[in-house]
């Protein structure tokens, strides 16, 4: 079994677990993912995020028709105060495979 796979298999294993206390923590937070920036990820990540805004649209709001982005709030503040650093010294091809694969997506060619 290939080592993505394999780590998928522990972790859905980990899942179905019964909980002692109700819970299960997972410690740290991953910082990588292993691949490079391609035109095929970043392609798959803005279809995943404009899917993803959509599907967050409908469930806050009811429609994802005429919405906006709402330009107060914590999320909002995240990113005015980082301004052009964050742009350009983190952006977002630096997260789009890990975004992806914490979510379980497999963007490469083929894996539909």
């Amino acid at each position: 079994m290939s080592a993505p796979a394999s780590r998928r298999g522990f972790l859905s294993g980990l899942a179905t677990l019964p909980l002692i206390g109700g819970s299960v923590a997972l410690i740290g937070s991953p910082s990588a993912v292993a691949e490079p920036v391609s035109p095929v990820l970043m392609h798959e990540y803005v279809n995943w995020l404009a899917y993803e805004w959509s599907r967050a649209s409908i469930e806050a709001h009811g429609s994802d028709r005429g919405m906006w982005f709402p330009l107060h709030g914590p999320a909002h503040q995240w990113h005015a105060e980082r301004g052009n650093r964050v742009r350009t010294l983190v952006p977002p091809s630096t997260r789009a495979a890990l975004v992806l694969a914490t979510v379980g997506c497999d963007w490469r060619e083929g894996g539909r």
